[in-house]
Order: C-alpha cells, then structure tokens, then sequence
C-alpha cells in the first residue's frame, strides 16, 4: 500500500513540476494515469481499424466495379468494430459469446452486428458508470482514503457497469418471454384455423406471424423467423427446436412435439392444436389461482409489521387514557 501511494506521489510531484500550478493529488494521478492508458489503448485499437479498412479498400479497388455495392453498405460501424475486438479478446471468451447471444435472441435482438454493440455498450457504460463513481469520490466531504483505495473504488464502479447491461438485457428477455406466453393461445387458435383452412404447417405458421403482428409483435416476430426457417433448413423439425432455443417457453414444447408428430406421421393438426390452446388457457388459470393463494400468506408479515401496532394502539388508547385519568382522580382524593 505505501510503495504503491509514494509511487503515485512521486509521479503527482513530477506532473506538479512540469505542469507548474497545476497540482495533482495522488488520486488525481491515478485517474490520469489510468485515462491515459485508456486512451492508448483507444488510439491503438483505431489505428488498427484504419489499416484494416484501408487494405479493404485496396482489395475493392484492386478488384474493380465487380464488387457488390452491399459489401460497403454493410460495414460495421466503428463502435461495433471495437466491440467485436472486445469480444474476440479473453474477457469475454467463446462461451461468454453463446450466452450474450442466446439472451440477444431471446430478447429479440437479432443481427449480424448484435453482439459486437451490445459488447461494447458494456464496455461504454463500464467507463461512464467508474467515471461517476470518480465524481462521487472528489466531491464527497466524507471521503478520504489513499489512491489505491480510490482506485480500487473506481475499478469496482467499472465492473459494475459493465454488468449493467447484463441485467437490463435479461429484463428485455423475461419481458419478451412472457409476452410469447400469453400470445401463445391467440396463436394456436389462428392455427386451427389455418389448418381447418387447407393450408399446410409452413403457410399456416407463416399467416400466423402476419395476422398477429399489431396484437402480439413478439409471437408474430418468432413465427415469421420460424416460417423462414422451414423454408432454409432441409429438416423443419429443426425451425421448430430453434424456435424453443429462442424463447424459452415451456408452453412451446408440447405445440413443438404435436407439429413433429404431423410432419411426421400425417396425424390431423386442427384437432390436436385445439386440445393444446385448451391445455395453455388452463394452465395460465391455474397460475394465476395459484399466485391468487400465495396472497394471505404474502400479507402476513405487512399486515404484522403496520397494520395490527397502529390497530392495538387505537383500540388500547381510549382504555388506557380512562385509566390513567381514574388513577389521577384516586390518587388526588388521597
């Protein structure tokens, strides 16, 4: 801790030296420091950017006007570039990739640029949220601990804004999850009368996710993924087991196995859909009765804590007051 504060010291009276009026406290040389490398390393990353779009650029020139307009117009952004730097490098990792990406697409985030912005969105609100706790730290008056202890204040600040939007986007998920639940009926029954209609499974999961796109966008935006996806893949089977990756809902399992079981063996479609929209609705009841129950006991601590004092006390007071005033009178003919 010492070594570490006179180091900071000595580079706060080197800077002091150079800067003549211009004095830093030791704290003030570890966020200066520490901006500086950042912004090194800012420039380094930047640096590397150009030269890799400027090689591009020479490979498109020495290819001449073959090339197709799209590839310029789909070139990341800046912010998504250094994103994917970020992504590609230890901190992340590859299995830290696949979670960010399967919570994107439950969320409903999809793209080819997703996760590189929704990196460096973390990244960015790692340094705003250590840049206010460093605001937090100079202009508080009841503060005043040395520069690692500061530093390590701004660091943990960091590191919670970069799960910041770790938790904001698992909210987006769970929002989204349950919008497709309690669509999910509406969806089966716009099923059954697809299927009653003559149209096949990927025309009816198609019209679906066209008929429900202004009363539920959720399901109607997963049903039209689902519909390409039957159309791309050689096996359908496999749309529908991404569509439950995606999601999440239990529901969707059984609607998945009765829509494999007629690509498969032919089984009737209406009536099955039926029975499953029926089974949805009732097990959405039955939630909802049984939170309904969970109530009385949720109660009991609330209504301990403020409900039965403030009752005691307005039935105890008058009883109390009338003997007091008995008592008084007693002890005044004494």
């Amino acid at each position: 801790m010492s070594g570490t504060d006179n180091l900071f010291e000595t580079i706060a009276g080197y800077l002091t030296i150079r800067l003549g009026k211009v004095s830093l406290s030791p704290g003030d040389t570890v966020i200066l420091v520490v901006t500086l490398a950042a912004a090194l390393l800012c420039a380094f990353y930047l640096w590397r950017i150009g030269r890799q779009e400027d090689r591009r650029d020479r490979l498109m020139e020495l290819r001449g006007p073959v090339v197709d307009r799209t590839v310029r117009e789909q070139r990341p952004r800046w912010y998504q570039r250094i994103g994917t730097m970020v992504a590609a490098s230890p901190a992340v990792g590859t299995a830290e990739q696949q979670r960010l990406l399967g919570v994107l697409a439950a969320a409903g985030i999809r793209g080819q640029g997703s996760l590189s912005g929704f990196v460096a969105s973390k990244l960015c609100s790692a340094f705003i949220v250590g840049a206010l706790f460093w605001l937090l730290l100079e202009w508080s008056q009841f503060f005043d601990g040395t520069a690692t202890i500061r530093f390590a204040v701004v660091l943990a600040g960091m590191m919670l804004g970069w799960r910041l939007p770790d938790f904001v986007l698992s909210r987006l998920a769970a929002r989204r999850r349950l919008e497709v639940e309690l669509g999910l009926p509406d969806a089966l029954d716009l099923l059954v009368i697809c299927a009653e209609a003559g149209l096949s499974l990927d025309q009816a999961i198609e019209q679906v996710g066209v008929d429900l796109r202004t009363s539920s966008p959720a399901v109607a935006d997963e049903f039209a993924m689902t519909a390409s996806e039957m159309r791309v893949l050689p096996n359908r089977a496999e749309a529908l087991e991404n569509l439950i990756g995606r999601t999440g809902v239990p529901g969707l399992r059984s609607i998945t196995a009765t829509l494999n079981q007629t690509i498969r063996f032919g089984t009737p479609l209406a009536e099955s859909l039926r029975v499953l929209a029926a089974e949805i609705r009732n097990t959405r009841l039955l939630r909802i009765e049984e939170r309904a129950a969970r109530l009385p006991v949720l109660l009991t601590i609330p209504l301990a804590l403020f409900i039965l004092p403030a009752l005691m006390m307005v039935v105890s007071t008058p009883t109390v007051l009338r003997l007091s005033d008995t008592m008084q009178t007693n002890l005044g003919a004494f």
